[in-house]
């Protein structure tokens, strides 16, 4: 089975023939423009399969568009003077894609056995990042994880019990923790590290089996709203007089793409890209956390932003994050974090840029935040699908430009393209 990567025309046709270097989450090969590119044997899904073609696609248009600059690629082959079948390529210039080899816990760790939560956590994440995993992952697990050791006041996994479990639940919920957040953030890296230490021989049993949360239905039945038309519109007037470039355009680009607060927050200067005469924002792993494989996507920026002078302040901008600088970058957190590791990256790094806004955000004297059931940040998402399907934009195209998975095997068929998403994006009127 083969994919043809989802090149805009005029760019298919500007490097067709040329040759460019690709390294997805560890998948590193060489692939020519214009020709076919094998998917792995070994795919479980089609929804896995989907995943590694959106991946492979976003860092070659990255590539592509990089190397309009630097011109780091290479003709490998002339460009063929009319369409010729995928079976006609010549054996030497098939791509063949592969996910690189697990690296196995070594033999004499294992002898000499995993005493500590660090050396636990370090190995599963040597394990994880060469397996693909996400690499902002594991500085967000490692706080986690030695929040754990401090609360139980040693740092020898193979000691714990599932009363030490059950106990650390009941004082995260006692404390504040979300129930949602306690669940699928610290006990997944919990659970995460353990079973890969007794599928590994380094600790005897797992602990977390059997403990469970207790499902709050009533909160459970609560769903956060968008925001109105009045506070949609008191917020982005509020932005328009701002200088303070996070909460001039943070609001903005979240309202008008439907994005996650957290991949908006994070872009890079080098996040901003031109494909095919349509200014767009690259959102990706490589720049902060992203929720499912969907939403490392690229998406074309409203014309209502462009309006308002932001390729001027992007292109005036010396540091490389858009909205904060790197001494801003550290995981915050309730006081003495651990340091994340040499050459390690924040979990997020706009945290302490995302707070200042939500705070900005309370202050305007708007009925939000969670007793309100409008998440400062968040409602925006919300607010967008509303404006998305009020307009009749197709449900596809506005799941492509929020980075939503298609929930259908039919719309999952066939890429949706950049001048798609930016005719239909025209169809949203910004509230001022």
């Amino acid at each position: 089975m083969t994919f043809t990567p989802p090149i805009p025309p005029a760019v298919r046709r500007e490097f067709d023939g040329h040759s460019v270097d690709v390294d997805v989450e560890g998948l590193r090969f060489s692939v020519v423009i214009g020709e076919d590119i094998p998917l792995p044997l070994n795919c479980a899904s089609f929804r896995e399969a989907k995943d590694i073609v959106m991946s492979v696609s976003i860092q070659i248009m990255s590539a592509l568009l990089q190397s309009r600059q630097t011109g780091q690629v290479t003709r490998t082959r002339e460009p063929a003077a009319a369409p010729r079948p995928a079976a006609s390529a010549s054996p030497a210039s098939v791509v063949v894609l592969h996910r690189p080899n697990p690296i196995p816990v070594p033999a004499p760790e294992r002898d000499r056995g995993v005493t500590t939560f660090a050396a636990l956590f370090a190995a599963w994440s040597r394990y994880h990042l060469s397996t693909g995993g996400a690499p902002t992952t594991p500085p967000y697990w490692q706080v986690l994880i030695t929040r754990f050791a401090t609360f139980l006041g040693h740092d020898r996994p193979a000691d714990v019990t599932s009363h030490d479990i059950r106990a650390y639940r009941d004082h995260l919920i006692a404390n504040g923790r979300r129930l949602r957040t306690a669940r699928h953030s610290d006990f997944a890296a919990l659970r995460a590290i353990y079973h890969f230490g007794v599928e590994n021989e380094l600790v005897p049993t797992n602990p977390t089996i059997g403990v469970k949360f207790k499902a709050d239905r009533l909160a459970a039945a609560e769903t956060m709203s968008a925001f109105s038309s009045d506070e949609a519109r008191a917020i982005l007037s509020a932005a328009d007089r701002q200088t303070i470039p996070s909460r001039r355009w943070i609001p903005w680009l979240t309202a008008m793409t439907g994005s996650r607060v957290a991949a908006i927050a994070n872009l890079r200067k080098q996040d901003v890209i031109e494909v095919e005469g349509v200014w767009c924002l690259r959102i990706s792993r490589q720049a902060g956390p992203i929720k499912t494989a969907a939403s490392e996507r690229i998406v074309p920026i409203h014309p209502a932003i462009l309006e308002r002078g932001f390729l001027a302040f992007v292109e005036k901008t010396q540091r490389e994050r858009l909205f904060f600088g790197e001494s801003d970058g550290a995981v915050s957190g309730s006081g003495s974090n651990p340091p994340v590791g040499q050459g390690a990256r924040p979990y997020n790094p706009a945290r302490s840029t995302i707070r200042r806004v939500t705070e900005w955000l309370h202050g305007l004297g708007l009925e939000i935040g969670r007793a309100a059931k409008k998440d400062p940040n968040h409602a925006w998402r919300h607010w967008f699908k509303e404006q998305a399907f009020a307009a009749g934009i197709p449900e596809k195209i506005t799941d492509a430009i929020v980075g939503h998975a298609q929930p259908t095997t039919s719309r999952r068929y066939g890429a949706v393209s950049i001048a798609a998403m930016e005719s239909e994006l025209r169809k949203i009127r910004p509230p001022v």
